[in-house]
């Protein structure tokens, strides 16, 4: 019984010293709470003692001291505005702590920009500090101390400052809860700041505004003290009837009310004789006055200072004799304490002078007296201007009926000359300004009088021949704009001798001609006409000793009675143009409807090209190319084809000129990219090749594009192919025009990683200027030196020379139109490494191509 009651006692005494280090820890929690709702009571009430932020700042800092170790402490204020750190407050033991405001940047690193970016309180003890700036998180900046605590001040959800708190013992170190500590008093900091500095703010703008009410109160009363005054010279001025001799005075006498202006004068400058006259002066000082102010040469004196610098000039005695040792005026006599000079101004330029001065240190001239003066001396100015306004209105009253006369006679030719002008202009609206033919809307205007003069006499027969130039551009591109300008005249010259003198030959522009044939007797005229144009157009025409052979597709057109507009007309006549075009150009073709029919059939068949892109018809068929040492497939050609609904398989021939013509062809080369680019990814993972490419054809206009590459790159990521299995095939006319935008594109589709093929070489300019400019891949040889090769020397030499010229600039070569093996043998004895034709496979879908493969 005894043992059993000693162990319920010692169970009690643990259970009694367990409640009483309970009891302390609660005592210690409800000490700290105590000390944090202190602080805060003493912060809230801080803002309404407080008479400025300087004491403010103080007696927060005591409030914190009050509850945690803050012998180091200081409060920044972040303005991200301007990005600048201001220290408002810091008590530091170093002494060495930065002051006023810095840029954001030169703190940059610091462990008080770290907590303004982050927006949380941070507690950095030695070891993090050394590791942060290992990991270049943060940089030292400042002397180091053992701990630093810092918190953010937060304003309406942003930074505005951090308070920070730290140690240079290891007596003094930071934990947690003064972290917690230091972030509860700085969240109620800030409310108590900001609203002194409102209160600090409307201080500050009252005594401003009070300040610049006593500032407008003074001028009212300078203002109304000078009123009467200058009114008072205002109406002198406006006095037209009175004399300069009177009026001098009576503005001295007014100036005199407001100015100590005893010693005044008047001086006028006459730049054409060079003087200088004194035409009003008063003088307090009477002796040498007849010398002083008598009419003298434009010198150096003071007078002179302000006419040439057409400046006011305020001085004192010191000032005057600096300018004297300057070398700039005269020796000043000594006895002047103040100087004031105004200029007389008249259109900005200074016509004489107004002058004050004293001979007493008792009167000395301000910034606000000359003012006045200036105001005084612009009235004087008018005045002189005035007088000789009046003088001047004599003079040209006489001068009057010789001016008149005169002004008549240049009147008479300027009508002369407008109506010349008027010709000049006429002309210029209705001729065509390069080589003087009529223009567009002369020739419709001709054209519907025909058709008028047909309706009312049915006999009167006419006809219309549309002209095209079959090589025109061929001259621009190769010999300059110039030379096609020269090559216009000689061709309207040419087509004016060959007509009569009643036809009119017009240009509407471009390389385009029409000629309007009337009173015909019958339609060989016509024919004569179109024929003599075809045979003027077979000879060369030399220009700058240059001989150009140049011919022409020439649409004739008769006269006919269902035709009501010269529009009508003129459009029938350009489809038998083209119609002659289609026939292989060089020759004429005369209007009838089934050329019309073509055309509607033409525009039925766009329509359909449209629906057929909308709809995704247009897929590839797929050509080998081969190494023909061996005769491996390395890739294939995508070549467009197009299945119809409407229209079953369309041949390319039947809708590839057309897609060129509308750039219809742009759309349909990305949908054969896109879909050569799946099909080849699908042959990658059904038969394992990784080793085939895709070489598509994009349309010239495609380069001039800025975003091609982008375009390509984003077909490619959809698709998920890689970009070094595509090849793009682009032909010469896309190198020969907007260079720089080609050029840009092709060097981004070589950064992609997507090699350039360069189509048809040998049938263009194969100029190698490009080839050494632009970053072309391989070239192709065109299947017209291909064919039959071994049939053909001079197409073996050309094969030839191009296969070095690749080597040489490092690039492949493929041979197009491969048809027979005695061609493929020769191609392999000349070096050329790839091949394509039909020899080897021809265009297949990709049904074909994966039994081939497999």
């Amino acid at each position: 019984m005894v043992k059993s009651t000693n162990n319920d006692n010692s169970q009690l005494s643990e259970q009694e010293s367990q409640l009483a280090q309970e009891a302390i820890v609660l005592l210690d929690k409800y000490r700290k709470l105590q000390d944090r709702y202190t602080a805060l009571l003493n912060l809230n009430q801080l803002s309404n003692d407080c008479a400025d932020l300087n004491t403010f700042y103080r007696q927060v800092h005591q409030a914190i001291a009050s509850i945690m170790n803050a012998n180091n402490f200081y409060i920044v204020m972040y303005d991200q505005t301007f990005a600048t750190l201001e220290f408002v407050y810091h008590v530091d033991e170093k002494d060495d702590f930065p002051k006023g405001t810095f840029d954001y940047d030169k703190f940059q690193g610091s462990m008080t920009c770290h907590v303004i970016e982050t927006g949380e309180p941070l507690l950095m003890t030695p070891e993090k500090m050394q590791q942060q700036i290992k990991e270049g998180t943060l940089k030292a900046i400042g002397t180091t101390g053992t701990d630093w605590l810092g918190v953010p001040l937060i304003s309406d959800g942003f930074v505005i400052g951090v308070m920070a708190v730290q140690s240079y013992t290891e007596t003094t170190r930071y934990q947690e809860h003064d972290l917690d500590l230091l972030t509860f008093t700085a969240q109620h900091t800030v409310s108590a700041m900001t609203r002194l500095q409102d209160r600090e703010r409307l201080q500050k703008a009252v005594d401003a505004r009070t300040r610049e009410l006593m500032k407008q109160i003074r001028e009212r009363e300078k203002s109304e003290l000078l009123q009467e005054s200058l009114f008072r010279i205002s109406e002198l001025t406006n006095q037209a009837s009175l004399d300069l001799d009177k009026f001098y005075p009576m503005v001295h006498n007014i100036v005199g009310q407001l100015i100590n202006a005893e010693n005044f004068y008047i001086a006028k400058h006459n730049s054409a004789e060079d003087l200088l006259s004194f035409v009003y002066f008063s003088e307090q000082n009477s002796e040498e006055i007849e010398r002083k102010f008598a009419t003298r040469k434009f010198a150096n004196g003071y007078t002179e200072l302000v006419i040439s610098t057409a400046k006011t000039v305020l001085l004192s005695g010191e000032d005057m004799f600096n300018l004297y040792k300057q070398g700039k005026t005269v020796k000043p006599s000594g006895k002047t304490k103040s100087w004031l000079g105004v200029p007389l101004l008249q259109n900005g330029e200074a016509i004489g002078a107004m002058v004050i001065q004293s001979y007493h240190l008792s009167t000395i001239y301000t910034e606000q007296d000359a003012e006045l003066l200036n105001f005084v001396s612009q009235h004087v100015a008018t005045a002189i201007k005035r007088r000789e306004l009046a003088i001047f209105e004599r003079k040209t009253h006489e001068l009057l009926e010789q001016q008149v006369k005169h002004r008549t006679a240049e009147l008479e030719e300027e009508i002369k000359q407008r109506e010349k002008m008027e010709q000049q202009l006429k002309y210029a609206a209705s001729h065509d300004s390069l080589t003087g033919l009529p223009n567009r809307t002369v020739f419709l205007d001709l054209l519907n009088h025909a058709i008028a003069c047909h309706r009312r006499r049915p006999e009167m027969q006419f006809a219309v021949l549309f002209l095209d130039l079959d090589r025109f551009k061929v001259v621009n591109d190769s010999l300059g704009h110039h030379a096609g300008d020269i090559l216009l005249k000689e061709m309207a010259k040419g087509l004016t001798d060959i007509v009569r003198d009643k036809d009119t030959v017009a240009r509407l522009g471009g390389d385009e001609f029409v000629i309007l044939i009337e009173d015909l007797v019958n339609k060989q005229e016509a024919y004569d006409v179109a024929q003599r144009i075809t045979e003027l157009l077979t000879k060369p025409f030399f220009i700058e000793n240059q001989p150009v052979f140049i011919g022409t597709s020439i649409g004739v057109l008769f006269n006919d009675i269902h035709y009501e507009s010269a529009e009508f007309m003129l459009r029938d006549a350009d489809t038998a143009m083209y119609h002659a075009k289609d026939m292989g150009k060089g020759r004429y073709e005369v209007f009838d409807a089934s050329m019309h029919k073509k055309v509607q059939n033409a525009l039925t068949l766009e329509a359909d090209l449209r629906e057929g892109i909308s709809k995704k018809e247009f897929s590839p068929y797929f050509q080998p190319i081969v190494r023909l040492n061996d005769k491996q497939i390395v890739g294939f050609e995508a070549l467009a084809r197009w299945r119809s609904e409407k229209r079953g398989l369309v041949f390319p021939n039947d809708f590839i000129p057309l897609a060129e013509e509308t750039n219809l062809v742009l759309a349909i080369d990305f949908q054969i990219i896109e879909k050569s680019c799946r099909q080849l990814k699908s042959w990658q993972e059904a038969l394992k090749r990784d080793d085939l490419y895709i070489s598509c054809n994009l349309y010239c206009d495609h380069f001039f594009d800025t975003n091609l590459a982008n375009d390509i790159a984003q077909i490619l990521q959809r698709v998920g192919l890689e970009p070094r299995h595509l090849r793009v095939e682009l032909t010469e006319r896309a190198l020969l025009e907007k260079t720089e935008i080609v050029l840009t594109n092709m060097k981004a589709l070589k950064k992609l990683g997507v090699k350039i093929l360069l189509d048809d070489f040998g049938t263009g300019y194969s100029s190698l200027s490009y080839l050494h400019r632009f970053p072309i891949d391989v070239l192709k040889i065109d299947r017209s030196f291909i064919s039959n090769v071994h049939e053909h020397d001079n197409n073996r030499a050309i094969i030839k020379t191009i296969i070095d010229l690749a080597v040489n600039l490092q690039m492949a070569t493929i041979g197009e139109g491969i048809e027979n093996a005695a061609d493929a043998q020769l191609l392999v004895k000349m070096e050329c490494k790839y091949g394509q034709g039909y020899y080897f496979n021809k265009p297949m879908p990709a049904h074909e191509v994966e039994r081939l493969l497999s």
